[in-house]
């Protein structure tokens, strides 16, 4: 046989072990950098399910007739239209323990009566599973933990209804207990679908590099001898994930031909691992985070760095969706929020929406020295607009980074509804009798003082009576302004029913509270409120409460304690602050 003959049988070998080495290890990477984002994404999921359900109302599902409750139908329609929010999710359930080890009982399965199979027979296993079937958790480790916290299973698993990749988190009820477990699953089906693609890119990628390979090896197998060990070496290295290593081309030959397409399509492998790098990294920090205004700022700071934006700017649609607010900017000089609008300098940036809003893109572009307008949507439903000047022109690139950032907005936005009230802004009773509970046994553990204030609007039902209730409401909202700028940063600030709020002042003493108590009393009482031509002024009751690390008491007494101190500031006179 011929050297030529030999050498080319060679390196052909040598090519295809190159390629199969270097496309296997891609898709093992993209593969597992794939299932960590989706199961990332799948924990995100369900610890916002989880904060949908009411632990209280729901330990009171017990027997197969609760199900024709309204309470248990509204619920699981409110877990319905939290699956119809993400087409990938199959499955949401709510399970609680039972008294055998590791038998846990069905309380609500969301899904909906479907012919799966196309048979036109409706089985037991397409229909949703009753309240009160047991269900044996013992082949599903990470499911056995959902009672701790958050988790997501690590591999796909398989039970009798098919292969699911599942999460799970804790749903609490008012005093802090977990009362069950909300799950989510996604269908392996739709995994693997995605990883077909996945799969097939790499395929088709490494096919055409050993199509060309092959060709120049076969032209010019006599130049190759010396410079295979190179190759050799820099496939291992990119076998092993080293994409910045690169083939010294020596002759600018054929050989060095095919050094140099090495070399790029290690460039283009980093490039896309990169990307994918980027993306999960984004999509990992935007579900470790439900604070809107912190999702913001990631997303906008991770943007502006993946796409080497200089500028960048970011509104949510609001009223109704009648005009968009400024949520976050950078780099582009005196923008500011104004009231229901934007303004750059001394120039008002158009931002009622109408009926298409594209009409107003090259306005907004121009005003911003931005380039590009992306429209953030959830279901073709608009949530927000992203500008920027991006020097990156991979449209594929940015339309996906675009829809991570409209998700990881839209969960924050969501967790934000769920637990703020609507008419003040505050935190809801729900949210602060769980904050409550932390803080008590925070200051109970690290020996620190814990105060309570709660207030109450002085006559605010004649207020109602003789202004009305919008006058009302924007008297119990600007009070609830007030507070929130009296009390510090860490404190939670919450709407604890009617015109009563209340503050948790963590890390404090008497004194401390007196003074922040002291603060609101003088804010809310020179403050006039103005709604329309009427105009009126008025005065807050306050009690607080406190706790010290050596001398606890319960959540349930320090409430109690402000409680009666209110009532005490109230038969003093009001406009006053009784300290317990």
């Amino acid at each position: 046989m011929r050297l030529r003959t030999q050498l080319f049988i060679i390196f052909s070998l040598i090519i295809i072990s190159v390629v199969g080495t270097i496309g296997y290890s891609v898709y093992k990477r993209m593969g597992a950098h794939y299932l960590e984002q989706m199961r990332t994404a799948i924990t995100g999921y369900a610890y916002s399910a989880s904060l949908l359900i009411d632990g209280d109302i729901h330990e009171g599902f017990t027997a197969a007739q609760d199900m024709a409750s309204p309470a248990f139908m509204e619920m699981r329609d409110e877990m319905r239209s939290f699956m119809d929010a993400d087409k990938r999710i199959s499955e949401m359930y709510t399970m609680v323990r039972t008294d055998r080890q590791n038998i846990w009982r069905f309380i609500i399965d969301a899904g909906v009566v479907e012919d799966d199979d196309g048979d036109g027979i409706i089985s037991d296993l397409e229909k949703p599973a009753p309240l009160g079937e047991a269900y044996d958790v013992t082949p599903y480790p990470e499911m056995q933990m959902a009672f701790e916290g958050p988790i997501a299973d690590r591999e796909i698993s398989r039970d009798k209804w098919g292969w699911w990749l599942s999460a799970y988190c804790p749903i609490y009820n008012s005093a802090g207990e977990a009362v069950a477990i909300a799950g989510i699953d996604i269908a392996a089906d739709t995994i693997r679908e995605e990883m077909s693609q996945i799969r097939n890119m790499i395929l088709f990628s490494c096919l055409v590099f050993l199509a060309l390979a092959l060709i120049v090896s076969i032209t010019y197998a006599y130049s190759l001898t010396k410079p295979i060990n190179a190759m050799v070496k820099a496939s291992e290295e990119i076998g092993r994930g080293n994409y910045d290593h690169r083939v010294e081309v020596v002759k600018k030959n054929e050989m060095g031909f095919l050094a140099s397409t090495m070399n790029q399509m290690a460039e283009s492998i980093s490039r896309s691992f990169d990307k994918l790098s980027t993306l999960n990294r984004m999509a990992s920090i935007l579900a470790s985070t439900f604070d809107l205004g912190q999702a913001l700022e990631i997303s906008l700071s991770a943007a502006m760095r993946a796409t080497r934006s200089t500028r960048g700017a970011i509104f949510l649609v609001r009223g109704n969706e009648q005009y968009l607010e400024l949520a976050a900017s950078r780099g582009i000089e005196e923008m500011r929020s104004v009231d229901e609008g934007c303004s750059i300098g001394d120039k008002r940036l158009t931002t009622v929406l109408g009926r298409d809003p594209r009409v107003h893109v090259n306005e907004w572009l121009e005003m911003t020295g931005c380039t590009r307008c992306f429209f953030l949507t959830i279901k073709e439903s608009l949530r927000g607009v992203f500008l920027l000047n991006p020097e990156v022109g991979d449209e594929e690139f940015l339309d996906t980074m675009m829809t991570e950032i409209s998700f990881g907005i839209e969960n924050a936005r969501l967790f934000r509804d769920a637990i703020t009230d609507s008419t003040t802004g505050l935190f809801m009773k729900r949210y602060f009798q769980i904050q409550l509970q932390t803080e008590a046994k925070r200051s109970q553990r690290y020996k620190r003082g814990l105060s309570l204030l709660i207030l109450d609007i002085d006559d605010f039902k004649d207020i109602n009576d003789t202004y009305g209730h919008p006058f009302g409401d924007l008297v119990l909202k600007g009070v609830a302004e007030m507070v929130s700028r009296s009390a510090r940063e860490t404190d939670v600030v919450a709407r604890y029913g009617g015109d009563e709020i209340v503050v948790i002042l963590a890390d404090s003493t008497k004194e401390m509270a007196r003074v922040v108590a002291d603060r609101i009393l003088r804010a809310v009482g020179l403050h006039e409120f103005r709604y329309g031509n009427t105009k009126a002024s008025v005065t807050v009751s306050i009690g607080a409460s406190n706790m010290t690390g050596e001398r606890p008491v319960s959540p349930e007494e320090l409430l109690g304690l402000a409680d009666a101190a209110l009532y005490r500031a109230k038969e003093t006179g009001k406009n006053t602050v009784h300290v317990a």
